[in-house]
């Protein structure tokens, strides 16, 4: 059985056998139900992520991508489920055409990325992990807060696309916020790989479909680069903080940054300031700002990156970040960031101390605004994420993975399972994560208070923003010590993130907090 604490801002479930947080509260469910039925927390963890597809379609589904941690049977891997550029994609293609598109794709990696894990880790059949998913499509889900937000600020890139404007804005889908949102298109495609498995995506008819649609577009993804898809095992970075192993996916996530602040204020005694102080805001903004400006030259595709460090992140690197708050160093030019408020996301964690955290997205809500209702897939825009200087390691180019700001953390004591800490928020992950970490830490928070403290972040042309709920004499303090911090406004609201984390105790007791910025939800058994 489980017990639940609801506060202001967060959600707090304890479980005796395990618990799930996830977006959606019929993800949710949908894991708990796989878990009374003796699937494992990867069944789990992939029937919830199904879910999230027809009940977050902005955010997630099968046209976009994922990352993943796992730590099982007490060995931690990383999944890198991002796809690559498409093989022809021209050399000359503009910024415009990356931001959002048929030329703004890349190969969708999530299918492949769940079949990658269940194939090593699942108990239950394949089929068995759909039906969920399935019902809501069909059926119809409800229209959440932030679904709903998405369709009216979207609605005229929708409308111009047929493929999203017969999905989403249909008469039976657009008559009132309370409405059901049914995907007949996504169910059959969901049928198709319940029955088929992933090659029903990559080989043959969704497939076809989406290269047929993209194509009569303008783009250039071809099965050819469906067919060659194939997901990266490998295993986590790590970096070891206040006696804590913090591991991460490697490049092309931008994972690595949470490694890099932490390496920045490893030097730094954070519980010497208070909690809320201004002192301790400024010592985690001058970090972002260091690790972002130092690290965005190593997020690029992961060949590319290992080409020229054999290591990551590379010690010299962590060196100088672990020295430059005490004596700052000149940052360097500052980066832009791109944006991203399509991201969810699924975490489980049983009593055995093993857990899984899978995050998702097609990148900026309803991706490159390219869908197929045949399908009912939307396809992501994650060529957006490549830089826009051509001598960099992450320009663009064909049949080349780009930086992802998808970042999961999964934290280990003595080599046990601890925190499984994910978030949406684009480029703002590693910031709100970092926040968290220390805040559980370096001070002592529980993981329900560290989630529900006010938060600061970066938009995306590097400014620093302030939750309103930290006051303005603190603002003031920030401002004098010469970060030029601004209070957010609610059109900022997605730069913080919805952190949706699991805390896994000495004696394997299970917390599971839901974090109420965005649509979230906690259960346990």
């Amino acid at each position: 059985m489980s017990s639940r604490v609801a506060r202001k801002s967060v959600q707090a479930v304890s479980g005796e056998d395990y618990v799930v947080v996830s977006g959606h509260r019929t993800a949710t469910d949908a894991a708990l139900e796989i878990m009374r039925n003796r699937g494992n927390i990867v069944d789990a963890a992939i029937a919830g992520a199904a879910v999230l597809c027809a009940a977050l379609p902005h955010a997630c589904g099968l046209g976009g991508d994922c990352f993943a941690l796992l730590h099982y049977e007490g060995k931690t891997q990383a999944l890198n489920g991002s796809g690559r550029s498409p093989g022809r994609l021209p050399r000359d293609v503009s910024p415009d055409q990356l931001s959002s598109g048929p030329l703004s794709c890349s190969v969708p990696g999530m299918l492949g990325g769940w079949e990658a894990l269940h194939r090593r880790h699942g108990a239950l059949p394949w089929g068995e992990l759909f039906h969920f998913a399935i019902d809501l499509a069909r059926h119809g889900v409800a229209v959440s807060d932030d679904l709903a937000k998405a369709l009216e600020a979207h609605r005229e890139a929708l409308r111009t696309d047929p493929g999203c404007r017969r999905i989403f804005l249909a008469p039976e889908n657009d008559s009132g916020s309370s409405r059901l949102l049914r995907q007949p298109g996504l169910a059959g495609s969901l049928e198709a790989v319940a029955r088929r498995g992933a090659k029903a995506f990559y080989t043959d008819e969704i497939g076809r479909r989406l290269c047929q649609a993209l194509a009569g577009r303008g783009g250039v993804l071809e099965m050819d680069d469906l067919a060659a898809y194939q997901p990266i095992w490998t295993e986590p970075l790590r970096y070891r903080y206040r006696g804590l192993d913090i591991c991460v996916p490697p490049p092309n996530s931008y994972a690595m940054l949470l490694l890099l602040q932490l390496a920045a204020l490893s030097s730094v005694p954070l519980d010497a300031y208070a909690y809320g102080s201004p002192e301790r805001l400024a010592f985690l903004m001058k970090a972002a700002q260091l690790a972002i400006a130092e690290g965005a030259p190593l997020l690029a595709d992961p060949q590319r990156v290992e080409a020229v460090h054999s290591e990551l992140p590379p010690p010299a690197l962590v060196g100088r970040l672990e020295r430059a708050l005490i004596a700052p160093e000149e940052p360097g030019r500052r980066q832009d960031l791109p944006p991203s408020h399509g991201t969810a996301l699924i975490s489980v964690a049983d009593r055995r101390g093993n857990g899984i955290t899978i995050i998702q997205s097609i990148f900026t809500p309803f991706g490159s605004h390219v869908g197929d209702d045949q399908t009912g897939v939307v396809l992501n825009n994650r060529l957006l994420g490549f830089s826009t200087d051509p001598a960099a390691a992450n320009a663009a180019a064909p049949a080349r993975r780009p930086a992802h700001t998808l970042s999961p953390a999964l934290v280990l004591e003595g080599g046990r399972l601890r925190y499984l800490l994910s978030t949406p928020g684009g480029s703002g992950q590693t910031i709100t994560l970092a926040q968290v970490l220390t805040g559980m830490v370096d001070y002592g928070q529980p993981l329900e208070d560290s989630i529900g403290s006010p938060r600061w972040s970066l938009d995306l042309q590097g400014n620093l923003l302030a939750e309103p709920e930290i006051t303005s004499g603190i603002v003031d303090a920030i401002r004098a010590s010469g970060l030029p911090v601004h209070t957010a406004e609610s059109r900022h609201r997605f730069f913080f993130g919805s952190a949706e984390c699991i805390h896994v105790g000495e004696e394997m007791e299970l917390k599971a907090v839901a974090d109420y910025r965005r649509d979230a939800w906690a259960g346990g058994y």
